[in-house]
């Protein structure tokens, strides 16, 4: 996989998508693409899980940038965890990143090219691999599925606050 420069034209070729929090303005916005070189037929290869690690580093660099520190650990998770099932389940030639800032907090989207919602597995206690949706629901405020709208696949976002509240 090799990583497409984030440019509003090359986002605009990709998918004509817009930035679509549902909440307020965004007020800043960070957004790359993960081009495939084709589509996997298997396991992915092991360079590929590089990808999470990479985004990490970057959305952190990014919190420091917009203050909100408070939210590295929470980033991390959601973002690693929806970014490998994308690159596990998503299929299609492309993987989209995208962290907006707003007034009142970070929203973190991937991109895929899957119509298929993500879904939670029935993990037992000496599973390894399963969790990733529920990581997702324990650190996000709101988390949920949209389709793009070039009709694609979907976007899958989990949307965090600094101040959280308890009660759930």
């Amino acid at each position: 996989m090799t990583l497409i420069a984030p440019s509003k034209q090359d986002t605009e070729a990709l998918c004509g998508e817009n930035i679509e929090t549902g909440r307020e303005l965004a007020l800043a916005e960070h957004e790359q693409w993960i081009a495939r070189a084709a589509e996997p037929d298997g396991p992915l290869p092991s360079e590929d899980f590089a990808w999470p690690s990479r985004f990490r580093h970057a959305s952190r660099e990014l919190l420091k940038q917009w203050s909100l520190p408070c939210l590295l650990d929470r980033v991390d998770t959601a973002l690693t965890e929806m970014l490998t099932n994308a690159l596990i389940h998503g299929g299609g030639d492309t993987i989209g990143v995208r962290l907006i800032r707003t007034d009142s907090g970070v929203q973190v989207e991937v991109a895929d090219s899957s119509p298929m919602p993500p879904r939670g597995l029935n993990a037992g206690p000496e599973d390894e691999n399963g969790r990733g949706l529920l990581m997702v629901q324990l650190v996000s405020d709101q988390w949920g599925v949209r389709e793009r709208s070039c009709g694609r696949g979907k976007w899958t976002w989990a949307f965090l606050a600094p101040a959280r509240t308890e009660s759930r």
